[in-house]
């Protein structure tokens, strides 16, 4: 797989399927990647740069350069999936937006502020233009006089996760077709997707769509709430929980108040709710009000600070907290999926440089056509006359079922190029 992705969206994109066991090159500029120079550093590297681009190999190529743009060529041919989050028309004013004649199997993931087409496709972003274009902020926050922007970048990383399970698919798909794909995915459209029940209001009916801080438009209590020295979250959403509420609270009144039951007239009467919920808080710390409500089994937390949230014994349990190698302390996948890779510290700014050539001598992908890598080194011819023996038969997959073993280069285990001294991971390349 080649990262050709820069700053979040790509990188964060590649890492997830890393995680998977991917075998990832990211390709960065001879003055690397502009989050390299992003705060905070440990050890004079940057901790942001190392947790979105852990597990991958890392190189260096001047694509202003011809030599170096055949390199890049010369590994689009031998690779499965690429994925990128330049503006769009990027990759042709590289060289490179040949990609399927390159390599017919290949699977380009391509993340873009608005997406390839429509009369934004060419405009970029950034997080905040996502945010601000889909109508996140205007929902969020709360005042409708002051949108609020997420406090991480979800215009960046959800589309990096569609982007990975749009591989996935693609991978999975191309076991039958015999062919690889584009992927168009747009920030924009990305964050649009995740308006669920906004957007269902805003299609649906006349309501005024505006931000409700903590509140749930339509649910109650699903807020936060005042404790006697602090705030608690609560989430109540039908009235087998509102009873478990009353119960652990104290106030078995509630269930006998028709403004409060049932779960229709509960919600029309929120305000009313809210001052008799914190007033049953009122004597009660966040630590008391916590343990009381976990006990009757009513959806509840405390309002972390970051920090208290990654020292808690919940997150250290589950792993979320790495450690890697040298000491540097990171964020896990959540993914708890048998065969995972274990995480792997992110490459030093052209590390890999050497194994170029021995990425270069591997066969090109099934149908591609190679060509002489001129500057870089390496003159390799196509291996069997560059036909994917798996395809068979108009584009059967031919796969062994039933335990055997795949022989899909895409997923097959393979060892590093020799003398790496590193065992490449099973997965994509």
């Amino acid at each position: 797989m080649l990262d050709l992705g820069r700053v979040l969206s790509g990188p964060f994109c590649a890492a997830l399927l890393a995680d998977l066991g991917a075998e990832v090159i990211k390709v960065e500029p001879p003055e690397g990647d502009d989050s390299r120079l992003f705060g905070p550093f440990v050890d004079g590297e940057c901790a942001y740069f190392r947790l979105v681009n852990r597990g991958k190999y890392g190189i260096s190529l001047d694509l202003r350069r011809e030599p170096d743009v055949e390199v890049l060529r010369g590994l689009v041919r031998r690779s499965d999936v690429l994925i990128e989050n330049f503006r769009p028309g990027t990759l042709e004013r590289l060289g490179i937006g040949d990609l399927e004649d390159l390599n017919p199997r290949l699977i380009v993931v391509s993340i873009s502020g608005f997406g390839q087409t429509g009369p934004l496709g060419a405009q970029p972003a950034y997080d905040l233009i996502a945010q601000a274009f889909s109508g996140l902020m205007a929902v969020t926050g709360w005042s409708a006089d002051q949108p609020t922007r997420c406090g991480v970048s979800l215009g960046d990383m959800i589309p990096a996760l569609y982007g990975a399970l749009a591989a996935v698919a693609a991978l999975r798909q191309r076991e039958t077709t015999g062919r690889g794909q584009r992927i168009d995915v747009s920030m924009v459209d990305s964050l649009v997707s995740l308006l669920e029940s906004v957007a269902m209001r805003a299609l649906h009916s006349d309501e005024e769509i505006v931000p409700c801080g903590n509140d749930h438009a339509q649910t109650a209590p699903l807020s936060t709430f005042a404790a006697a020295d602090g705030q608690v979250a609560i989430g109540v959403s039908n009235d087998r929980l509102f009873e478990r509420l009353a119960v652990a609270l104290q106030r078995p009144e509630w269930l006998e108040d028709p403004r409060f039951m049932p779960y229709a007239t509960r919600c029309a009467h929120s305000g009313e709710l809210r001052a008799e919920i914190e007033r049953a808080l009122g004597g009660l710390t966040v630590e008391q009000a916590t343990a009381t409500l976990m006990a009757g089994g009513v959806p509840v937390s405390p309002i972390n600070d970051v920090r208290a949230a990654l020292a808690h014994p919940q997150l250290r349990a589950r792993g979320m907290v790495h450690i890697e190698e040298d000491g540097f302390a990171t964020i896990a996948s959540p993914i708890r999926l048998r065969g995972s890779a274990p995480l792997r510290r992110a490459p030093r700014q052209g590390e890999h440089g050497e194994l170029i050539g021995a990425w270069l001598a591997e066969p090109v992908r099934g149908g591609g056509v190679d060509e002489p890598v001129r500057g870089g080194g390496v003159d390799e011819p196509v291996r069997g006359g560059g036909v994917d023996e798996r395809v068979r038969g108009g584009g059967v997959d031919e796969r062994v079922r039933g335990g055997g073993v795949d022989e899909d280069p895409a997923m097959a285990g393979r060892r590093s190029p020799s003398g790496s001294g590193a065992t490449r991971r099973t997965g994509t390349s």
